[in-house]
């Protein structure tokens, strides 16, 4: 299964796809992540060390290449298998997952990120359920993803909102436009609510937009506090609400995307 996640920036999509990923993970699922945001900070959500963030590299500019199928149309391919891609560019992050980073700003002045787009969403486009890898990708803060079709080969894309105006359109505005791109199981993923009236915002919003929600996740400050050691919120505090509805919502998922086989982990 290849799922999305995109949401405004700080609406806790990195959080809630990291804790995703170990969720798979701690499952003896095979999982592998992509952090498609040019300020990457999956990695530490994961629950990387420094070091380790440190030697992360993106995928290269010529990972990929264009060919001209016989009616004309220039399509981007992968240049090497995802296998390759994994080993040479990935990085081990905790419970067994692979990391690979798809996009990255290293310098002021270096110009559009294009490249690292096509590159992952090409890398979406290869990894096929015969490879067994649950696949989780964290996405940009922007709707830039959706008009470069970054997220088109995945089987379902969550839209992080949290109950506030400007999430909320976020979300609104992401919809027509994943449905557009042919992505059929598109869910809503509720987070920081703290009331009652915040839940009953959100869901009366997406109701009336025809967006399901998937799974509400109640605001828990051990996520601020994780962030501020710089820790996994999955390894600072597992018993965090937060971490049980993220466990909900793999369930979920699995049951809407049943695979029978995934590759076991390799921990």
């Amino acid at each position: 299964m290849k799922i999305g996640i995109s949401g405004k920036g700080g609406s806790g999509k990195t959080t809630i796809s990291a804790t995703l990923a170990r969720v798979y993970a701690r499952q003896g699922i095979s999982v592998l992540a992509i952090d498609g945001d040019p300020n990457p900070n999956l990695g530490m959500a994961l629950g990387l060390k420094a070091q380790a963030l440190e030697e992360m590299c993106t995928i290269p500019r010529g990972v990929t290449a264009k060919i001209e199928d016989a009616d004309g149309t220039m399509r981007t391919v992968l240049k090497d298998s995802v296998e390759n891609i994994k080993h040479l560019y990935g990085v081990s992050a905790p419970d067994g997952i692979r990391l690979l980073v798809g996009t990255k700003v290293e310098t002021p002045g270096s110009g559009c990120l294009c490249s690292g787009h096509a590159a992952v969403r090409s890398l979406m486009g290869e990894i096929v359920s015969e490879a067994g890898d649950m696949t989780v990708m964290d996405m940009e803060a922007s709707l830039e993803h959706l008009s470069r079709g970054t997220v088109r080969n995945v089987d379902v894309l969550l839209i992080v909102t949290e109950p506030y105006y400007r999430s909320l359109e976020t979300a609104r505005r992401t919809l027509p436009l994943a449905r557009e791109l042919g992505i059929k199981n598109i869910y809503a993923v509720v987070n920081k609510y703290r009331s009652a009236e915040d839940e009953k915002l959100v869901s009366d919003f997406c109701s009336s937009h025809g967006l399901e929600i998937i799974v509400r996740i109640p605001f828990d400050a051990d996520v601020t506090q994780a962030d501020q050691q710089g820790k996994s919120l999955y390894d600072f505090s597992p018993d965090s609400p937060v971490v049980k509805e993220v466990e909900n919502l793999a369930a979920e998922l699995r049951m809407k995307m049943p695979v029978s086989n995934y590759t076991s982990a390799k921990i």
